[in-house]
């Protein structure tokens, strides 16, 4: 009944052992003898190196267990071909059988297990956590490379937006209130015309940097390059509520740096920035057509900031009334005659600012 019960564990699970003596003579076998050969035909009193041959060069090893120097010896996924070219795998263990006691010879039980499933399962997934490795590498190879090119295409704090899915790429937007400031080179057109394509390249590189690095200081986000005119949006995608503070502060600081190119660079042609500030309400979001998306802000406060820096002459920084209303505490500012805009019904109050109190920035840039 035991031997039955046990010669049907060996089968299922493809389990075989032979006990060999101590000349490594093949004394007796058992289990499932495929493990062993292909074959239910396994001769006794041969070498256990002919029954299993991944033990040759291993008899000191196995003297060594014979002789109780060794506990046990362990071969894992010795691999075989059948002759159907499929391969399997095996586990064989050594252990010493029988003691030294009593004036018997030592013996060895040796155990064979086919692997051939566990082992491929773990081949597959070694596979896969390796492809999946690959995939991963490469998806954060992939990522750094969009992050680097989405931040010399899409504003910084627009595209750090994106990936982190705080703005779906898709149309639309909502409404907020935000600051806009628009700056435009003065007499851009009188001085590239007596220029050569590549300097007036040069030139708005150079008028663009400044104004870039300006809104970038004060926490604005650029959101359209309109030849030698930049349109810098604040309040969004990420909430500032100084935003309006934060505008003027950037409108000082690029007539600032401005005047400091000009110091710096005399004989260039001189670099001369008008700038229109206004606070309201906008839609802002990604608008455009279906294959091509732009974040930007829309909507009649955006084209007062418009109008608002067409009137203003160059050095000048000229905000709208709502603007005023933020940060009158913290600004020198006269208020201009009323202004007639195209479009508006009524004129409309426009202050311009001379100094933003208490900014140690602005005031060192002028110092310098």
């Amino acid at each position: 009944m035991h031997k039955t019960l046990l010669q049907s564990l060996f089968s299922e699970h493809k389990i075989a052992y032979t006990i060999v003596d101590h000349n490594l003579t093949v004394l007796d076998y058992g289990g499932n003898p495929t493990v062993f050969v292909n074959t239910n035909d396994i001769p006794v009193s041969l070498q256990v190196m002919d029954l299993i041959p991944e033990l040759n060069g291993c008899e000191d090893i196995l003297q060594d267990i014979l002789n109780g120097m060794l506990p046990r010896f362990q071969l894992e996924n010795i691999n075989r071909t059948l002759p159907n070219e499929e391969i399997y795998y095996l586990n064989v263990v050594v252990l010493p059988y029988i003691t030294i006691t009593d004036g018997n010879s030592p013996q060895l039980l040796i155990v064979l297990t086919d692997t051939t499933t566990v082992t491929q399962v773990q081949q597959i997934l070694t596979q896969q956590r390796n492809e999946l490795s690959l995939l991963k590498h490469s998806l954060n190879d992939a990522n750094q490379r969009l992050e680097y090119i989405l931040q010399y295409y899409v504003p910084r704090e627009v595209s750090k937006a994106l990936m982190d899915e705080k703005i779906t790429p898709k149309l639309g937007g909502g409404e907020r209130e935000i600051t806009t400031l628009f700056a435009d080179l003065r007499d851009y057109t009188s001085i590239s015309e007596k220029q050569t394509p590549n300097e007036t390249i040069e030139m708005l590189h150079i008028c663009l940097d400044i104004a870039t690095s300006a809104i970038a200081e004060a926490g604005g986000v650029i959101v359209n390059y309109m030849g030698d005119a930049v349109m810098a949006i604040f309040n969004a995608p990420n909430e500032q509520p100084d935003h309006a503070r934060r505008a003027v502060r950037a409108g000082l600081t690029l007539q600032a740096m401005t005047a400091n190119y000009r110091e710096q660079s005399r004989g260039a042609i001189p670099l001369h920035f008008g700038i229109g500030i206004n606070t309201g309400v906008a839609l802002v979001g990604n608008i455009g057509a279906q294959w091509y998306h732009q974040y930007t802000a829309v909507g009649d406060t955006i084209n007062v900031a418009s109008r608002i820096c067409s009137y203003a002459r160059a050095n000048e920084v000229l905000i709208g009334v709502n603007t005023y209303n933020y940060v009158q505490n913290f600004v020198t500012a006269n208020i201009l005659p009323p202004l007639k805009f195209k479009g508006k019904s009524q004129e409309m109050t426009v202050y311009h600012v001379t100094a933003l109190n208490d900014d140690t920035f602005i005031g060192t840039l002028k110092n310098n």
